[in-house]
């Protein structure tokens, strides 16, 4: 089986930190990382290789939204995900 690379996004230390515990059960599957908002995620995502982000959609500075509208482009065999509380949909979101 292929391990499969995930990047959580996220602006909160406590729910990434959360995610850590959680998820390490599974890297024998999983490699998964983490990045503390879109600026850090985009870093990473230029200096390793991903298959899937999953992404907050309200973080201070750049936003979930902004920045997956960087990931489509950039990054085009990238799966995107976005995990949020949010009712109402971004203008944004149709690109995703």
């Amino acid at each position: 089986m292929t391990l499969k690379h995930v990047l959580f996004v996220d602006d909160e230390p406590s729910l990434l930190d959360g995610l850590r515990r959680k998820l390490r059960l599974h890297r024998a599957y999983w490699d998964v990382q983490f990045a503390n908002g879109g600026e850090e995620a985009l870093r990473m995502l230029r200096a390793s290789s991903f298959d899937v982000v999953v992404t907050d959609m309200r973080m201070p500075g750049m936003d979930g939204a902004q920045f997956l509208g960087h990931v489509p482009d950039q990054f085009p065999a990238v799966v995107r995900i976005v995990l949020s509380g949010i009712a109402n949909p971004s203008p944004h979101s149709a690109r995703f």
